[in-house]
């Protein structure tokens, strides 16, 4: 993995710790906050499952490597 996923994982969790802490004296304004951060931590995971190919189309771009024949 890259290190700007680790870094965007860990600021997000940062964040989310900033928004709880937040929640107790502004609760709308600290879930809020927690609710983007979250949003940050989990970001590459599912930008890679927006953007990736899907199980059969990785399968099928296996087979097709598989079928071209090397020089």
């Amino acid at each position: 993995m890259a290190p700007s996923i680790f870094f965007l994982h860990f600021i997000g969790l940062a964040i989310v710790i900033l928004g709880l802490t937040l929640k107790e004296k502004r609760p709308r304004t600290g879930i809020a906050v927690a609710v983007i951060g979250f949003i940050i931590a989990t970001g590459p995971v599912w930008y890679g499952h927006m953007v990736g190919p899907s199980p059969s189309e990785y399968r099928q771009m296996q087979i097709q490597e598989y079928m071209v024949p090397r020089p």
